[in-house]
């Protein structure tokens, strides 16, 4: 398999006043395209630290993350900030779709707005063309094709973390990032939401990195990594 990321000895540091909190201590780590990978571990080990270093959110003490050999860490800011959103999908936990929206409209959104930032023209009609038709497809894809035009509060738990699945998705990302994705939400939903993630890495190749405490994730998984005090384990 083709090479996507590669994590050289990463490290990461909080200081609590003078005390250094040592989180992350020589995490080294590839991941490969088309790979439904999940990161396992006890609470507090510093697995969300790490997804969201991979994901340009948080930068690391030391160490390297590279996406197909181009080191990230000594991007600028604005670099980051438009590498991460070409390239990176995120599904948290708390699902963080925007409530005034529907559906169609939060999977689109992103979409929208990068599209807007790439356009030739200044009125804007360009660029909306095909936000909502790939937005669409989308939440066809994760099932909800009869949700479009629901609010979120209008839809379950499970049908929330599929829009949010369907808007990782929208930007057709080299990786989605998943923090949890079935830690908020019942055994039965969860079972639906692990299909769906199933699917889309199975169907469309999409390469997932997943932190998780659920062993029915880990189980569908190609392929899981334990963080032990601060690494990986061997």
């Amino acid at each position: 398999m083709d090479k996507l990321i590669r994590i050289d000895n990463l490290y990461k540091s909080f200081y609590d006043g003078d005390t250094e909190l040592q989180i992350l201590k020589g995490v080294n780590l590839n991941v490969h395209k088309s790979e439904m990978l999940a990161i396992m571990g006890a609470s507090g080990v510093g697995k969300s630290t790490l997804l969201h270093i991979i994901g340009t959110l948080d930068r690391p003490t030391g160490g390297n993350i590279f996406y197909e050999d181009e080191d990230i860490t000594v991007f600028s800011e604005r670099e980051l900030t438009q590498f991460r959103n070409d390239a990176i999908g995120f599904v948290f936990q708390f699902h963080q779709l925007l409530p005034e929206f529907t559906a169609l409209e939060n999977v689109a959104m992103s979409r929208l707005i990068r599209n807007k930032k790439n356009a030739a023209d200044k009125d804007g009609n360009r660029y909306s063309s095909d936000a909502y038709e790939n937005a669409e497809i989308l939440l066809e894809n994760v099932g909800l094709s009869e949700r479009l035009e629901h609010f979120p509060s209008q839809l379950s738990g499970g049908e929330r973390q599929r829009v949010a699945i369907a808007r990782a998705l929208i930007n057709q990302p080299k990786v989605v990032l998943a923090d949890e994705p079935t830690g908020n939400i019942d055994d039965k939903t969860s079972e639906a939401v692990l299909d769906v993630l199933q699917d889309i890495n199975e169907r469309l190749n999409q390469t997932f990195i997943i932190v998780t405490h659920d062993s029915r994730l880990s189980k569908r998984a190609n392929r899981t990594v334990h963080l032990v005090d601060g690494k990986i384990a061997d």
